[in-house]
This record gives structure tokens, sequence and C-alpha cells, in this order.
């Protein structure tokens, strides 16, 4: 009987070929090889070499989160893929490895993760069905793993807690161990209907492997029904709890997509709803993990995805055999009560070469293209990115920024795959913007990081034309 290593293996060989023939694969981000790839899941650097693995779905282009897959790199920026890190080999992770965090001591790399089961049956898999169990693994060098290693059961979380439980992050402190876990508590609201409301739970341990509850953070008012992917770390002196909400209703210029991904302060505010801020406004982002570099410098990691978007906005490189990427690292600081997010200094290191616009357009062809903006003083700035009537419009004026994949006419471009329109303010005027364009995908880091955009783009060769219309100062590159 195949194992899963060899059934991706493979699937790689079989679909290798469609997938690197396709137009839309990016140079600096980590994508599938083959399939789906979801979540970043153990980011952290090992002696010296920076390891990322993600969810990944090598049998299926729509997903299925039977995989962790692995990728390596020197810089950030140029990444290897590895031999897929882990599977579904055990009774408690038989439907899922899901995700999960990296912690390094001592020279040696424990990964922490959910084993999802689905029993098969009627069940509604919130109450019923649905078995979450936290696992580690340890590795002496981020390729070979140890026997699984059961942590925590259903037996372990609170009663009041739905089945729902996982993505468990790891960190150290006062010489003790702290997980954080993403959860769904039952709730009703006063006419008796139901309300869940997410939370975290936060265990303890002294020994990485015996864990008790330490706290449970689950807000009296409802702030979404599940909260996914939680982080907790330092920067700037904050506490800060990242977590992806699942459930907020739909504001003007706030929660756009369908899920959300932010950050609240946990010093400032015992209630994570008062100080939470997104930390991306675009159409692609979720999901996001961070670590520590051994220089000190707190890196982001997010998926260049939403869950269960297929049906509003799609991914045309599903029918070259994959789908998302993740975002491009990203180093985040603490100013002004915000953290602010640019992609990571070693991005300046490739080989850039000067472009020039003529009469306000330039076309480029495979390459990766910067574009910086400044000087715009709040004034009205324009960017098409794409031809008319399939194109990307990035615009700003005062304090707003838009993304639209609508053209005059309100139809939506092609090239938006079903995405429309995106919104997102900073707190003071706009002065600059900094777009990194990588074949099919499009970030947008707005006044030095304060807010940023991500979002898929799927231009074809033959239109890939950009367009700078406004006052301001311009320095257009590629490389």
């Amino acid at each position: 009987m195949k194992n899963g290593f060899q059934k991706a293996r493979e699937e790689l060989e079989r679909m290798g070929r469609t997938v690197e023939s396709c137009p839309f694969r990016t140079r600096f981000h980590i994508m599938p090889p083959v399939g789906w790839l979801n979540d970043p899941n153990g980011l952290c650097q090992f002696r010296g070499l920076f390891h990322a693995y993600f969810q990944y779905s090598p049998l299926n282009v729509h997903g299925g989160g039977g995989y962790w897959g692995h990728c390596t790199s020197r810089d950030l920026i140029h990444w290897e893929y590895q031999e897929p890190a882990l599977t579904t080999d055990i009774p408690e992770d038989r439907s899922g490895v899901y995700s999960g965090s990296a912690l390094i001591e001592n020279d040696r790399m424990y990964l922490f993760y959910t084993g999802n089961v689905k029993l098969p049956g009627d069940y509604d898999y919130i109450d019923e069905g649905r078995i979450s169990t936290q696992i580690l693994v340890e590795s002496d060098d981020g390729w070979h793993m140890s026997e699984k290693v059961k942590l925590l059961g259903m037996e372990d979380y609170p009663r009041d807690i739905t089945e729902h439980v996982r993505d468990p992050k790891v960190w150290k402190e006062d010489g003790r161990y702290y997980m954080v876990l993403g959860a769904r508590a039952r709730a009703w609201d006063e006419s008796g209907c139901r309300r869940d409301k997410g939370g975290v739970l936060i265990y303890t341990s002294g020994d990485k492997k015996n864990w008790k509850l330490h706290q449970r953070i689950v807000p009296e008012r409802p702030f979404g029904y599940m909260w996914e992917c939680p982080d907790i770390f330092y920067l700037g002196g904050k506490k800060v709890l990242s977590f992806c909400p699942q459930g907020l209703e739909a504001e003007k210029e706030r929660f756009q997509n369908i899920y959300q991904s932010g950050y609240s302060l946990m010093d400032e505010s015992d209630n994570p709803e008062d100080t939470f801020r997104e930390w991306d406004m675009g159409f692609d982002f979720y999901a996001p993990q961070t670590f520590q570099a051994d220089d000190g410098r707190r890196i982001l990691i997010g998926w260049a995805g939403v869950p269960d978007t297929e049906e509003t906005h799609r991914n045309l490189s599903v029918a070259n055999g994959w789908q998302h990427c993740l975002t491009l690292p990203g180093e985040l600081t603490w100013r002004d009560g915000k953290i602010f997010r640019m992609p990571v200094r070693e991005l300046e290191d490739l080989e850039w070469h000067p472009a020039e616009l003529k009469d306000g357009c330039c076309v480029w062809d495979g390459q990766t293209v910067k574009l910086l903006l400044t000087e715009i003083a709040g004034g009205r700035r324009k960017i098409r990115i794409g031809k008319e009537g399939n194109c990307l419009a990035i615009a700003c004026e005062g304090t707003r920024i838009e993304l639209s994949f609508l053209g005059e006419n309100g139809n939506v471009a092609r090239c938006g795959g079903g995405r429309r329109t995106r919104v997102g303010r900073t707190a003071e005027p706009v002065d600059q913007m900094l777009i990194l364009i990588d074949s099919s995908i499009a970030e947008v880091y707005v006044n030095q990081g304060e807010t940023v955009f991500t979002t898929r783009i799927y231009l074809d060769e033959q239109d890939r034309e950009l367009e700078v219309c406004g006052g301001g100062k311009l320095n257009l590159e590629y490389c």
C-alpha cells in the first residue's frame, strides 16, 4: 500500500510540467509544488536556515489538509522546496495534519500541530463527529521527524468548548512553556438562538509534554464565533495576540473579507475587540504566523488567500494544477501605537534595474516589479496594473486607499477572478506607497507599512502593463 509521501511524489511527477508552465507562477513567493497550499506552519530559523512549513494538499487542487509542505531559505527571498515533512499516518491525525508552530531549543526543533479526525456519519462536526488532538514531533535537522506524541485531547478542553480546538502556537517565557489554541465556545443569545463565541485557550507546561490549562480568553460579547491561528508575541514592549476571527459582520471599510485576520494588545484591554486592528486590507490574506529571526527581527508570513472564497472569487491557476501562495515575509515594527509591516530588508539585495515610464506607461514580461511612490502629500494618485478593461486600479486620496477590479462600467475585470473592491485608511494623508508585483500577486505597503493590501491578480503576459497618474515622485525598478 502506498504511503502518503509516495503519493505526493507521484502526483508531482504527473503534474509537474503543467504546473511549472503556468504563466502565473511567482518567483519569490512560496507556492505549492502541485495542488493546494494554505496556512504557513512551523516558521523558524534553525542553525541559520529558515524553515517554512505549510498546509499542503498535493492530491487535490481544492484543498484537504493532508500534509505539511516544506521549504527552506538562506535569505527569506529564494526558497527551495523539500519533501513534505508530515502526513496523516496515526489514528489521531487520519483526517489531516492541521496547522501548528515550531519551537527551537537546545539545538533541536519541536513541532506542534493539531491532528484532525472527522468521523463518518451524520454529524455537525462542531459538537459531534470531530476529534481535535494536539501533537508533538521533534527533529534534529528539520527534515527527519521523531515519533508523534499526543499532548492534549478532547478530555483536556473545558466542557463548554466545542470540538473546534486547533492551531497550537508554542513559546517559552520566564522558564515555562505556553501554548495558545484557537477555540469556539458554545453560547446562546437572549432569544435562545445559538451564537457561539470565538476565543483562545492558553496552556502551560514545564517540560513541553505535560500541559495544564492556564487561561482562557472568551469575550463576554461575541467577537466572531471561532478564532483560528492564534499567535502571542512581544513587540516594542507590547504583548500582542494575533488571531483570525470568523463570523464578523462586514462593514463598509472594515471586515470586508469572509474571514478576518488581525491583532489585539493584551496589556491594554481584557477584551480583544477593543484594540483589534486588521493585518491586511486586501482580498487575499489569512492565517498569519510570526517568528523571531536570529537577529531579533519579528517576521510575519501569511497565506495569500482566504477560506471558502471559491464562490465569490477564483484563482485562475487552478486550470494548471495549483492554487494559492504565501505572502512575502514581512518585518514588524511598533510605532505610533500600531504595528507596521514592510517586506524583509533582504528584498533590497536583489539585482534591481531601473525602468522608465513612457507617457506614464510601461510593459513588463516575467520580471518582478517594484514601484515606489513618494511625496504624494495626500493628493490623488492612481495606478493601473493591466490594460484598460482588464486591470487592477489602485487609487489614493487623503487618507483613503482603494483597490478595485471594477471598470468604469461596473464590469469585473477577468484578471481579478471575481474580486471587486477593497478599501483601507491611514492615520495621516497618504504620502508614500510601495507596490510589489510578482507575476500573480501584488502587495501594496502604504505609509511605510501602516496599512497593507495583498491581492492575487491573473494577467496574461500580453496584458502586463502599468500606468501611473498623478503628482509626486516615483521610482520604478524590475528584477
